[in-house]
């Protein structure tokens, strides 16, 4: 999002915690602005209006309430408000702020009931999963299949596997609301990271970390980047041996293969 819409974004998140800390219950919360969210994204005029500077907010909220009074509760109502009170740089900037903060929402479910962990990782794996299986992947962002039948796959693929906060946000992620599964997992991640101002570390390795060694690790680069750091650990046979990782956009290669070429350019030097 560009500068006004990035604001914007801050301030109905902000508006989403407060609306959560006042009691709201969260996982209605978050499926509420998803569904409005869809409703947004099938209604041009609707956006337009919602977001024209010049109508006056209590215009804009009176047109709200007259459509969806009944229809989502009042917390959404709240955050939803709050919106219509900021300024967008693009109509599609609205939508896409009220899903971040229904992902918030089913966040911060998570972290009330000590799976935020387990969100993450699952989310995590489930990106990989779509990743190395096009049919799957297919499957699940083809735009012409219902979102119906998509959730219904994904709770016959994953009913038993995962909690119902994760599989509540897979299934807003098979929407087709972005360009890729991949990059909307990768956002709802980002989301769960700022929940606990935290970064996410992505890491390449030969075989899977002991939890003394993923610690260590997860320790270290704590202390480099002065924030809690979340893991994702890649097993990649093709890393012969030492490990490689990301941090945003550092990255840190220590693996055997990159040590090999780093000695052969030298010796051709």
């Amino acid at each position: 999002m560009q500068g006004g819409s990035s604001r914007s974004l801050r301030t109905v998140l902000d508006t989403t915690s407060t609306v959560l800390r006042d009691g709201a219950d969260a996982t209605a919360l978050g499926d509420d602005l998803f569904a409005l969210t869809l409703t947004l994204d099938g209604a041009h005029s609707l956006r337009r209006a919602l977001t024209e500077p010049a109508v006056p907010v209590e215009a804009k909220a009176r047109l709200l309430h007259s459509l969806l009074d009944g229809q989502i509760g009042e917390p959404a109502l709240t955050v939803a408000e709050s919106a219509l009170a900021q300024r967008w740089s693009s109509t599609r900037d609205l939508p896409d702020t009220l899903e971040q903060a229904s992902v918030a929402a089913h966040v911060a479910h998570a972290d009330e009931e000590d799976h935020l962990d387990d969100l993450e990782d699952s989310l995590f794996r489930f990106s990989r999963i779509t990743e190395a299986n096009a049919g799957l992947r297919d499957a699940l962002s083809d735009n012409t299949t219902p979102l119906a039948a998509k959730r219904s796959l994904l709770s016959d693929l994953l009913a038993d596997k995962v909690d119902p906060t994760t599989l509540a946000l897979l299934g807003q992620a098979v929407a087709g609301r972005h360009r890729s599964l991949t990059g909307v997992l990768a956002l709802y991640q980002r989301v769960a990271a700022d929940r606990r101002d935290s970064m996410i570390a992505t890491v390449w390795v030969a075989s899977p970390l002991s939890d003394e060694h993923r610690e260590r690790l997860s320790r270290a680069l704590s202390a480099q980047h002065d924030k809690k750091i979340h893991l994702n650990v890649v097993v990649d046979p093709a890393v012969l041996g030492g490990v490689r990782v990301a941090v945003g956009d550092e990255v840190i290669d220590s693996t055997v293969e990159t040590r090999l070429r780093q000695a052969q350019r030298r010796l051709e030097r």
